[in-house]
């Protein structure tokens, strides 16, 4: 009896789900009306409008509900100021590593974690937006909304084809917000399941802006709605968005398992305040990515992972190496790269390393790759106000020379003291040579942009250095100061500016000596005006 009663009941509920309508706008490709109906039912149990595009990327297949209509997209779109971050990275228009500062006027309301931190914290912008991914953070998207501007996100959604995401307005700020905020944005299914197609196929912003986008996708921690019973085979694993907004509760994300890789979209609104009505809402968005990839995987072969071939690194370009006196570049300053050594400000430097007692002619000028220049991001050209030593740690001058000369070095000084006191400029100072990396000093960062790097051949922790290139040193620091009207504050070691990872120009450089007289020179230079305050 009790089995006749399993029997009966089973088939019951199998005529029940054949007989449930399936929407106009559901449909599944190829066609499959089983697997449409029981979606059908779920999504029309959910007591929420819903909009839900699935799709497997190895094979094409695909299921459709609402996918063209316009939801309020929540912090999914938050998809879309990822984007266009990574696209100005790819662009050069966009440093991850620079850092922002929190203040008190600058944190929004709603979810996050940065307003429980003090003011002062300065995470860099990848930290800010693995933040605003990871735990939708709000204040993190509020500085990507002021940083680029809504009308700039939307031309990039309209110009990769995706029109149907739009970035509507900003996240108020804490304790400034009204009892019902404005739409933040608006996304249809569509396409954003199609921003995410493009993102596991490498064909939205390219190979490596889109593994940057799929590997700040995979850091976001919700896991309770798509993605709910999907994880627990081996090596299934997600990378998505989701989102909340008053009676709204959406996700999305690109699902990868043994049978391929999935993208699925839900977005839910119409959610009605009755308790539990939220929950109800958000189980059917799993039980519905449950049944499609369930359904899809039993008849989809098993799949090698993808493995994708590495990056080539982004380069600049070589410069010929073309030494070059003082006198020739006088003589012919149209010549080949002088645009990057011998500029208006470096005539300048050069009439007063003579008039500071500096020989011309033991000068040389050789042009180096890896800058910042007039053509290659000048918005981190900032104004002088730093001078940094270094030292090689080589033995010999050309060691130096040949490193800068490569581009794969990632490296340069605007400077170089020779072993017996020589100098050599390999990069303008009106642009910016990348000697600091990672740096801190007096409460700034990043001193590339402010800086001059000089290099002195040689190593200060194991043997002192040559008087003559304590005597260049000496005028360099003389000239600059005047040149720039530096403090002495900010003429420092690459061992003050990153002490935990440099300990040059070493502990034999003769600090005293080169600061003491450097100034003297530069109050010579300057008629007495030169500034030591700090």
């Amino acid at each position: 009896m009790r089995k006749a009663r399993t029997f009966f009941l089973s088939i019951v509920l199998f005529l029940l789900s054949s007989c449930t309508t399936i929407p106009a706008s559901l449909h599944t490709v190829p066609a499959n009306a089983p697997l449409a109906r029981r979606v059908a039912k779920l999504a029309a149990g959910s007591g929420a409008r819903m909009g839900i595009v699935a799709l497997h990327v190895e094979t094409g297949r695909h299921l459709e509900l609402n996918a063209a209509d316009e939801f309020e997209a929540a912090s999914v779109v938050k998809l879309a100021l990822l984007t266009e971050a990574v696209a100005r990275e790819r662009e050069g228009r966009f440093d991850l590593t620079d850092r922002w500062k929190l203040t008190a006027k600058n944190v929004a309301a709603g979810s996050g974690v940065l307003d429980e931190f003090d003011p002062g914290l300065t995470p860099t912008n990848r930290d800010l937006l693995q933040l605003m991914i990871a735990i939708s953070d709000n204040t993190a998207a509020d500085r990507f909304i002021d940083l680029f501007g809504a009308e700039a996100v939307n031309a990039r959604m309209a110009a990769l084809g995706l029109p149907g995401i739009r970035l509507l307005g900003r996240i108020p700020n804490r304790g400034m917000d009204p009892p019902k905020w404005p739409p933040l944005g608006s996304m249809t299914p569509r396409d954003t399941a199609e921003l995410y197609r493009r993102v596991a196929t490498r064909t939205l912003l390219g190979p490596a802006g889109d593994r940057l986008l799929a590997t700040l996708l995979a850091a976001q921690r919700a896991r309770d709605r798509l993605p709910r019973l999907l994880l627990d085979g081996e090596g299934s694993t997600w990378a998505g968005k989701s989102g909340s907004y008053g009676g709204v509760r959406n996700d999305s994300g690109m699902l990868t398992t043994k049978k391929g890789r999935f993208v699925l979209v839900a977005f839910a609104d119409r959610i009605s305040d009755r308790k539990g009505a939220t929950l109800r809402a958000t189980r059917a968005m799993g039980d519905i990515a449950a049944e499609i990839v369930n359904v899809w995987s039993a008849s989809l072969p098993d799949l090698p992972p993808v493995v994708e071939p590495p990056l080539p690194p982004v380069l600049m370009p070589p410069v010929p190496r073309a030494e070059t006196t003082l006198a020739e570049a006088r003589a012919n300053p149209g010549a080949l790269h002088l645009d990057r050594v011998f500029r208006e400000a470096d005539r300048r430097f050069w009439d007063l390393w003579r008039a500071a007692g500096g020989n011309e002619t033991d000068a040389c000028l050789i042009p180096m790759p890896n800058s910042w220049w007039d053509g290659y991001m000048p918005w981190k050209i900032e104004p002088v106000s730093a001078l940094v030593l270094h030292h090689t740690a080589q033995d010999t001058d050309e060691e130096c020379i040949a490193l800068f000369q490569k581009p794969e070095s990632r490296v340069s000084s605007h400077f170089l003291v020779q072993r017996d006191g020589r100098l050599v400029q390999f990069v303008s100072l009106e642009h910016r040579a990348w000697h600091a990396g990672a740096s801190l000093f007096h409460g700034r960062m990043a001193l590339n942009r402010t800086s001059v790097g000089v290099e002195i051949t040689g190593d200060g922790n194991r043997y002192p250095f040559a008087p003559a290139q304590v005597e260049s040193v000496v005028r360099l620091v003389g000239v600059l100061t005047a040149m720039f009207e530096l403090e002495s504050p900010w003429i420092a070691g690459h061992q003050h500016i990153s002490p935990d990872r440099k300990n040059d120009p070493g502990a034999l450089f003769p600090w005293n000596e080169v600061l003491g007289r450097g100034l003297n020179l530069a109050r010579e230079l300057t008629g007495g005006s030169a500034s030591t305050a700090p």
